[in-house]
């Protein structure tokens, strides 16, 4: 029984190892999409192949005739630098020096693909006469005749507000739309154009709410602009204060700490004596009020002081002396009154 157990044992890894290796097989063939029969290898020289990936399809016409072998970086004679990338087309076609050849998008996943053309209709069988001019194998497709792969990405960033005001469907169609046109299909430029058209056509209703925007944008910025030395200040400010709070130095902390403390004081305070201050609110509100009518008296009093204490002083001098004892000193106004000194009296006032 044990023998019988590990016997099969083996035999189930075995089946499950084969079937693994059947599909890392055949998920290899798929993403590597062979080139059926014998190919010939040219190169290709572009500016830029953002997005392009060994083994992504070569196309003529829309018909698969090759693959992309390899990409690397290379230098140019003026400094800058291109990308050279060897494609490799079925022997059973050739190409003329005159193809031109272009990154183009697959899909509106970002995959991208090399789309060969040749004015001249240069492939052809080669079971026919050979055509003028061969492109030899290994030959150089210059960048003079390549074009390279448009940044979709950033294009489609721009148009951002106007998907946000669209339905699902109705940006799916429009991206659409532009991958196709700037993918080199030319006869969906008008239909492109017309997209754009009838989409944005619902958007005239808001055309009151676009103007007053772009009223206040300019308004926003003809402010900014003569308020730039403060604005500049300003930012200067926000700077230094990120550079401390950020230095790692502990007094902005302990600020911070210590003026919670003092608020949490002044709070408590406030609460306990909150009676007391309306009291003295109301009151002073009063007092001003009575005050306010009577402010010539009030000056006068004010203007004769100095003239008192000029007679004080004559009085107290050359050995007078003058003993005063105020033992009350009241402040009334109408029903308000204010005892300075209190209602306990010195002796001498008893």
């Amino acid at each position: 029984m044990n023998r019988n157990g590990r016997w099969q044992s083996w035999v189930k890894l075995g089946g499950f190892s084969t079937a693994g290796v059947l599909s890392a097989v055949l998920v290899i063939n798929t993403l590597s999409v062979p080139v059926r029969g014998s190919t010939v290898t040219y190169q290709a020289q572009f500016s830029s192949v953002e997005g392009l990936n060994v083994g992504n399809p070569v196309t003529m016409n829309g018909i698969r005739i090759g693959r992309v072998d390899s990409i690397r970086f290379a230098p140019n004679t003026d400094g800058t630098s291109r990308a050279d990338v060897d494609i490799e087309v079925n022997s059973d076609f050739t190409l003329t020096s005159n193809v031109t050849a272009a990154v183009r998008y697959g899909d509106m996943l970002g995959a991208r693909y090399v789309a060969l053309s040749d004015p001249g209709g240069a492939i052809m069988d080669v079971s026919t006469d050979e055509p003028p001019a061969r492109l030899a194998a290994g030959g150089v497709i210059p960048l003079a005749q390549t074009s390279p792969a448009v940044d979709l990405t950033a294009l489609l960033n721009g148009f951002k507000p106007l998907f946000d005001a669209l339905a699902p469907e109705q940006v799916n169609t429009l991206t659409r739309g532009f991958v196709e046109t700037f993918s080199g299909q030319a006869q969906t430029l008008t239909t492109l154009l017309t997209q754009i058209a009838a989409m944005t056509s619902s958007l005239t209703n808001n055309a009151g709410i676009f103007t007053q925007l772009i009223d206040n944008m300019s308004t926003l910025m003809r402010t900014m602009n003569t308020r730039q030395p403060q604005l500049e200040q300003m930012l200067t400010g926000l700077n230094r204060l990120s550079a401390a709070v950020t230095s790692g130095d502990r007094q902005f902390e302990m600020l911070i700490d210590q003026g919670n403390a003092v608020l949490a004081t002044l709070a408590n305070t406030v609460n306990n004596s909150s009676a007391a201050y309306g009291d003295t609110i109301t009151n002073l509100n009063s007092m001003l009020q009575t005050w306010q009518p009577n402010t010539e008296e009030f000056t006068k009093l004010l203007t004769r002081l100095p003239e008192f204490g000029d007679a004080i002083n004559r009085t107290s001098s050359y050995g007078g002396f003058v003993s005063l004892y105020l033992c009350n000193f009241t402040l009334k106004i109408r029903s308000h009154e204010a005892n300075i000194f209190g209602y306990t009296h010195s002796e001498v006032c008893q």
